[in-house]
């Protein structure tokens, strides 16, 4: 997910427990090699649902250091594996300098929704006005398979379902807008120029 507009920003945050912290970070550790590269619409990887993760070791530590990495040299506050070319049920976000990994996730209790623009990494110029809950209950296991769960709200909240969409193949130009309010910059219309101009990206860039 982009960068929250100066609307999400006016949204609260909500805390992250307080029964639970959310995943694991990265336990401040530099990224190493950058393999993994942005996926972007139409890569038909983005239409995938993934798979649960089922093992819990370095290597997946590592694949959610690159993450955390490559979503920061682009300015954005959430990815998920898909856009990096994976068919894993993971998910990385950082808001306020909070870094944040979970797998295996499931969203429940959700509260009344509100309308909100968003953008996606992979679909770059694309913004859509997406309704999602204000807050929700999500459980799900960090990076050593431990359980977690906890409440988020705001803008946690937000880019937690946008990430998880991605999970399951859903992307922000499947959403219509709102009756009353179109999408603000004409999703289907810049999708069909994206789907023009790029070819499927390479997925992984291995160095030597």
């Amino acid at each position: 997910m982009n960068g929250p507009t100066p609307q999400a920003m006016n949204s609260a945050f909500g805390d992250l427990g307080p029964d639970a912290q959310p995943g694991t970070g990265i336990h401040g550790r530099p990224s190493g090699i950058h393999r993994l590269s942005l996926v972007l619409h139409p890569d038909p990887i983005l239409r995938t649902v993934c798979e649960p993760v089922e093992t819990f070791d370095s290597t997946l530590r590592d694949v959610a250091d690159e993450m955390l990495a490559l979503m920061r040299r682009h300015s954005g506050i959430g990815l998920a594996a898909p856009q990096v070319g994976l068919r894993q049920r993971l998910i990385v976000a950082s808001i306020e300098n909070r870094p944040f990994v979970l797998s295996n996730l499931d969203v429940t209790d959700s509260s009344e929704p509100r309308n909100l623009v968003e953008g996606c990494l992979s679909l770059p110029g694309v913004q859509v006005n997406v309704r999602r809950p204000e807050r929700i209950r999500v459980t799900g296991y960090d990076l050593h398979g431990q359980r977690q769960s906890f409440s988020a709200a705001g803008l946690w909240a937000r880019v937690i379902l946008h990430e998880l969409d991605h999970l399951n193949g859903v992307l922000i130009c499947d959403y219509d807008p709102p009756a009353d309010e179109p999408s603000r910059h004409g999703a289907q219309e810049l999708l069909a120029m994206l789907a023009e101009e790029h070819t499927p990206q390479s997925r992984m860039e291995v160095s030597q």
